[in-house]
């Protein structure tokens, strides 16, 4: 539930005004959502995670690393 309601304020008002230290905490909070997702809610947390990473653009870069670690550990 709180993966679409960031979802669709960030699909609303965009990122511009969200500082760098609200961004960690938001990909950090991503992140976390995308690790701890059970099978019900996979779609939300990826739909979610795709319209924050579209809006940030090339500010989503540095947790590129992070996300990339994180899904070689699920193969």
């Amino acid at each position: 539930m709180v993966m679409e309601t960031i979802e669709k304020i960030v699909a609303t008002l965009g990122v511009a005004d969200i500082g760098s230290r609200l961004e960690i905490q938001l990909m950090d909070g991503i992140i976390r959502a995308f690790q701890e997702q059970s099978t019900d809610d996979t779609l939300v947390i990826l739909n979610g995670f795709g319209t924050i990473i579209n809006n940030l653009g090339m500010r989503a870069k540095p947790y590129f690393a992070q996300v990339l670690s994180f899904k070689n550990l699920l193969i």
